[in-house]
């Protein structure tokens, strides 16, 4: 492979689905990148795929773009319970991996997944485009400059009502379906962010977790559920989650002396806000027009290939943060009896 850093980096992307979709059109939008290659199990899906965005190559088969030598760094947007497989492919075959939440399917998987790149000096990253945004760093800005005091507690959901759909991915067991793992990463990767820079680190780990949820009598997996964590400090957090379930997503973080309203913490759509205890409410943040959330995620990942430095304050998803998550995320469902084939391993 020729120094990455010199050239255009060229992407294969595993998978031909929705979230694949937005991946390739905002990869048309940040410079020095390109859509090579993809696949799906069905090549002429993966070739109008790539017709469609720009690319060159449409594979039957996922081996068969991993040995394709003109990719450099592979998107996988497969369904969860093959990505540690496929993470350790790519890793084999020497390509960068940018994977989609959830890294794996539990911590055993993503420690291995993670030794695997390690040891092939391939990049790892979980893809948390929220992450990577301009108002995620703004939100934890204004946590680092003591504008609501010490943080005391954070309130986190995501939840939607797909309807009843036992055979989707969303819903079906073996293909990794619940809410916890499709969405209850979010809120809990939030609050473990915000509960470490309320005390000057990263990331924070819980301390305790305790947890209730519906879980689907027919499809047996999370259909709704909320935990309650305690961090370092006493910092408390509630992380909620759900698949059949409608609420507003938004997060809270709660301070000595007010409180700060995220009212679009995932796709960055929305104002953030401080009101404080005296009754002023200030408009912070406004929502940052034009950009598609999944190119600030691609710049970053592209900047780490390229040897930039990343800030030490940064608030994208590093391999050890997302290891805390997938630890936290285990803990939260063995507390409501969720458990998957991956996890008999």
């Amino acid at each position: 492979m020729n120094d990455i850093k010199q050239k255009q980096v060229r992407w294969g992307i595993l998978g031909c689905g929705q979230i694949a979709n937005a991946f390739a059109k905002a990869l048309t939008e940040v410079e020095g990148c390109s859509l090579h290659a993809a696949a799906a199990r069905d090549a002429v899906r993966a070739q109008a795929f790539v017709t469609e965005h720009g690319g060159t190559r449409g594979y039957g088969t996922y081996e068969a773009l991993l040995a394709d030598p003109e990719v450099d760094a592979v998107y996988i947007a497969t369904i969860h319970p093959q990505h540690a497989e496929w993470i350790a492919h790519c890793a084999y075959a020497g390509k960068h991996v940018l994977c989609e939440k959830p890294l794996t399917m539990n911590l055993r998987e993503a420690k291995h997944a993670g030794k695997v790149a390690r040891d092939r000096r391939c990049l790892l990253r979980e893809a948390f485009m929220y992450r990577h945004h301009p108002q995620t760093q703004q939100v934890v800005d204004l946590v680092e400059s003591g504008v609501i005091g010490k943080v005391r507690m954070i309130d986190a959901s995501f939840c939607y009502n797909a309807g009843e759909c036992p055979d989707s991915r969303l819903q079906n067991k073996a293909l990794g379906g619940g809410g916890i793992l499709d969405v209850g990463c979010y809120p809990m990767s939030f609050a473990r962010l915000i509960a470490g820079r309320g005390q000057g680190r990263l990331f924070a780990d819980p301390l305790e977790l305790k947890a209730v949820g519906h879980l689907d009598v027919k499809s047996k997996v999370d259909m709704w559920t909320t935990a309650a964590l305690r961090f370092e400090g006493d910092i408390l957090a509630k992380c909620t989650c759900a698949v059949q379930m409608s609420a507003e997503n938004q997060v809270v973080i709660y301070g000595e002396h007010g409180r700060i309203l995220v009212e679009s913490p995932w796709f960055c759509e929305g104002q953030v806000r401080t009101v404080f205890a005296s009754g002023r409410e200030d408009t912070v943040l406004e929502p940052v027009p034009g950009r598609s959330l999944y190119v600030y995620e691609i710049e970053s990942f592209v900047g780490e290939l390229r040897g930039q430095a990343i800030g030490a304050r940064a608030v994208g998803m590093r391999l050890d943060d997302s290891l805390g998550n997938m630890k936290a995320l285990d803990w939260w469902r063995a507390e409501i009896g969720l458990a998957y084939e991956a996890d008999r391993g």
